[in-house]
């Protein structure tokens, strides 16, 4: 199965010719388009609940946020269970995903990073490089990955007990305490360095 389509252009009809390889391909990517939105638009619905960490424009920021979901939907994905039911399960299980320092490693995994002037996926790098570790030509993109990373190891230090919270005071609390205590949200986070310089 193929499918012709016809277009007029520079005064010419030009017929382009979509295999079914390609229309499923097309389809996928439409597809794809569509969860992304619903996704934006459920987020910003929930923007005034305190447990809402992340909101819709962060969704345009932080991509990798957008594969997240929609990986975590295509894993709990049960024809029996209604789109919205769907979408309202994997928001869901973000606000519980998104307390753990484990959720942030897997976000600076799939930022993307730049190596040489070429985009790549980390993983690959890690795979490819014999130096990965020792690379200074790796840099990450906005250095968005080491900011998750930074994330999660403050998660991690204030689950463990060995952040600023521990002395007592509140005007020690640490960021992960902020962010965990809904005080802030995540583009607070990456963006706080600027508005500490605005001010």
């Amino acid at each position: 199965m193929s499918l012709e389509i016809k277009r007029l252009i520079d005064r010419q009809i030009h017929t382009i010719t979509l295999t079914e390889e390609e229309l499923e391909q097309a389809y996928r990517i439409k597809e794809r388009r569509y969860l992304e939105e619903d996704f934006a638009n459920t987020l910003a619905d929930t923007a005034q609940n305190p447990d809402t960490r992340f909101h819709s424009g962060h969704l345009e920021e932080f991509p990798e946020l957008t594969d997240w979901l929609c990986e975590c939907f295509d894993h709990f994905y049960d024809a029996n269970i209604s789109h919205n039911d769907l979408m309202e399960l994997t928001v869901n299980h973000l606000h519980h995903a998104c307390l753990t320092p484990e959720f942030f490693t897997w976000l600076a995994l799939k930022a993307p990073a730049f190596c040489k002037g070429l985009e790549k996926q980390p993983q690959d790098c890690e795979k490819n490089c014999s130096r990965y570790y020792r690379c200074s030509d790796i840099t990450m993109a906005d250095e968005r990955s080491k900011r998750w990373e930074t994330l999660s190891s403050l998660l991690a230090m204030h689950i463990h007990g060995g952040c600023t919270c521990s002395e007592g005071s509140e005007e020690a609390q640490c960021p992960a305490a902020k962010y965990l205590h809904g005080e802030w949200d995540i583009s607070e986070f990456f963006h706080s360095e600027e508005r500490q310089e605005a001010a």
